[in-house]
């Protein structure tokens, strides 16, 4: 009897330590429009997960090395940048940090010089910090069409810049990341390869673009 309270004890003691996904967390709509015109109809798509030494989140190779986050990219390259297409945030949050004004065609990464056009520290961005502490990053940002300034609180799905190719970026798309504090940058997508919880309110298919739906 003595034994069976004791590996009782020990399997409650292990789920507990298991880490678990609460309601409270911060999940996830596509942070793009999906209107028609927009990323709907096949206007935007998935061109590099977060990097997993050499795989995506899924074991295939839609990656590159020492990738952070995941970049969506526009069909239709800078005629549909021109266009305008919307990045909208994720989820509801505040505004923590933002660049604007940065040369925003860039066509390739410029290495020799990371605070010249093209460089790795001259991309458009916002940042947002969301209840739990998390926070979301919309990198590559079209230059001056950004629609809110740093502390301004909005409800998920507003539209707060359009998708551009600034920085480090080699054609238009929005570069998003999750980043978790004590952590780092964490991976929104579920899969064998990678995280076993989705941070998605919808994950969608391998290659195909989460839900819009807000938390």
């Amino acid at each position: 009897m003595n034994t069976l309270k004791k590996l009782s004890a020990a399997l409650l003691f292990a789920l507990l330590a298991l880490p678990s996904v609460s309601s409270a967390q911060t999940m996830f709509r596509f942070p793009m429009s999906q209107l028609a015109d927009q990323c709907g109809n096949g206007g935007c798509t998935p061109s590099a997960y977060k990097d997993y030494g050499g795989r995506d989140y899924a074991c295939g190779g839609v990656r590159y090395s020492g990738h952070t986050g995941t970049d969506y990219a526009l069909v239709g390259s800078f005629s549909k940048m021109d266009y305008g297409v919307w990045v909208m945030n994720a989820a509801s949050g505040v505004i923590e940090s933002s660049v604007d004004g940065y040369y925003d065609r860039c066509n390739y990464w410029n290495q020799s010089n990371p605070y010249a056009a093209c460089g790795l520290y001259t991309a458009n961005y916002i940042i947002m910090r969301h209840a739990d502490g998390t926070k979301s990053k919309y990198w590559h940002l079209m230059k001056y069409t950004q629609q809110y300034g740093v502390n301004t609180s909005l409800s998920c799905s507003w539209w707060i810049a359009r998708a551009g190719s600034s920085g480090a970026s080699t054609g238009p798309h929005l570069h998003f990341e999750y980043w978790v504090p004590g952590y780092g940058t964490d991976d929104p997508y579920a899969g064998s390869c990678g995280t076993p919880y989705t941070r998605w309110t919808s994950q969608g298919a391998y290659r195909g673009l989460p839900g819009i739906a807000c938390q």
